[in-house]
């Protein structure tokens, strides 16, 4: 990585935890997307009237493009048959396309949060009102302003990094 992309980098991380420190979720912080069990969908839907999701990518459901968890590939498939998903991620990665294709979803790349116009255009395909959507993300300054911009319920996850990835992982040739 350049000097330049390294000092961009550290830039968006402090501005991020000076965010996190005032900026909170109106859901709820999980500790992964595996949290969010049929029960847990239940409550959504009938605490919040949760028809639908938006779901970060990088940090939020892999940290690797070539690896996603099981676990987590499970989580997405559930949330799935309860509830329609939208991948919305600000990467340019072609796994995205992937992982959408193979949930059947659609999905938004380089969609620069916390722009508006991601989180409209998701909302308009799942063909939902937006507090109607929940937007799940391990970004404050992306996903969290740019779900509560909209009127989105806000809920967060640990990002993963190398501390603390899941041990099933597996090539997302599956």
């Amino acid at each position: 990585m350049s000097i330049t992309g390294k000092i961009y980098v550290k830039y968006v991380m402090a501005l991020n935890r000076i965010v996190r420190s005032q900026l909170k979720p109106n859901v709820k912080e999980y500790n992964s997307i595996n949290d969010i069990d049929l029960t847990e969908i239940k409550r959504l839907k009938q605490e919040y009237g949760i028809g639908g999701m938006i779901i970060d990518v990088d940090g939020t459901i892999f940290q690797e493009y070539r690896y996603i968890p099981h676990s987590i590939l499970r989580a997405l498939k559930l949330l799935n048959k309860e509830l329609k998903i939208y991948l919305v991620s600000n990467g340019k990665n072609e796994k995205i396309a992937k992982l959408a294709q193979i949930l059947d979803i659609g999905y938004i790349s380089r969609a620069f949060k916390p722009r508006r116009e991601p989180f409209i255009k998701a909302s308009t395909e799942m063909g939902l009102n937006p507090e109607n959507i929940m937007v799940l993300g391990d970004g404050f300054l992306t996903d969290v302003l740019g779900g509560q911009r909209m009127g989105m319920h806000t809920a967060t996850v640990k990002t993963l990094n190398s501390s603390n990835k899941l041990k099933d992982s597996d090539d997302m040739q599956r």
